[in-house]
């Protein structure tokens, strides 16, 4: 057996467009080289694909099952097809964004969104994580553009959002018991929960004071929950936990100093140019051109 591509795309435009004829049309064929074409396909099958009911021909129930398997490999190729042609116009086939995981998901996603229906031929890898450092996502897993916390020696570098981060409990926490300041001592009596990464081969972590005892997690979910447990108290970004504030059930602490931090995130970019126009574009859409904001 050895069928090609072109037979089972002339079969496809004949059941697509009811006939030989509109299908001789459609493809600047013959029609006896549409019909030759399906017989040929059917003497190599061993399979009947077509019926002739009346004036008409329809696809038999094999043919049916057999056009139905095909498809998806001819939207396939087509694909790739399309894909070659945006790389041999210089474009861009692939672009790899690693995002801090503190960076908002619902602003992330609505800009990948509008970045994939003005650029739908373009495949996005995105990689995400806490402390993530720009100079390791772009040797290690080819990143062009990265959205982080941390310093870089790459060229461009954008601050592009600033992050608010309160220390909070849970409504019953014991630290809320208190009724003079909460000092540094009453801090390392009680859990820290603190997220931390493995990042560029050393540890990479919230700040914290020296002998403090601390439950480690990965995540700013995992960090949430833990409050949410009453079994800790942590500084989390208050963005993510408002509601929780609202409702009161998770209370900020009254510090004398540092019951607030900020996390200011920056758009870093390896070798970003306008000719670039896709990656240049994701840039602009994240942040690039903007005032930094604060959330």
């Amino acid at each position: 057996m050895d069928t090609t591509l072109d037979a089972w795309e002339i079969l496809q435009a004949v059941v697509q467009l009811g006939g030989f004829g509109p299908a001789a049309k459609k493809l600047n064929r013959s029609q006896s080289t549409i019909s030759y074409a399906i017989g040929r396909l059917q003497e190599q099958l061993g399979v009947r694909l077509f019926e002739i009911h009346g004036r008409k021909a329809q696809l038999t129930e094999a043919g049916r099952v057999l056009l139905a398997d095909v498809e998806p490999h001819l939207a396939g190729f087509h694909e790739l097809e399309q894909r070659a042609r945006v790389i041999a116009s210089g474009g861009a086939s692939e672009i790899r964004v690693s995002v801090d995981s503190i960076f908002p998901d619902d602003r992330l996603f609505e800009v990948l969104a509008v970045f994939s229906c003005r650029f739908p031929r373009v495949r996005l890898k995105l990689r995400q994580g806490t402390f993530l450092s720009a100079d390791s996502e772009f040797s290690l897993h080819n990143a062009q553009i990265c959205v982080t916390g941390l310093m870089s020696r790459e060229l461009l570098v954008r601050p592009i959002l600033t992050i608010e981060v309160v220390a909070v409990v849970r409504s019953d926490h014991p630290l809320l018991s208190t009724r003079r300041s909460i000092s540094r001592s009453d801090l390392m009596a009680h859990l820290l929960v603190s997220i931390e990464s493995a990042a560029s081969g050393s540890l990479k972590q919230q700040p914290r004071p020296p002998a403090q005892r601390v439950l480690s997690v990965s995540t700013i979910e995992s960090a949430i929950s833990a409050v949410r447990s009453g079994l800790c108290y942590g500084w989390l970004p208050k963005y993510r936990i408002q509601s929780e504030l609202d409702s009161g059930h998770f209370v900020p602490l009254q510090l004398p100093a540092g019951k607030t931090r900020e996390v200011r995130l920056n758009l870093v970019c390896r070798d970003l140019s306008e000719s670039n126009s896709e990656a240049y574009a994701l840039a602009e859409l994240l942040g690039l051109s903007r005032e930094p904001e604060v959330i």
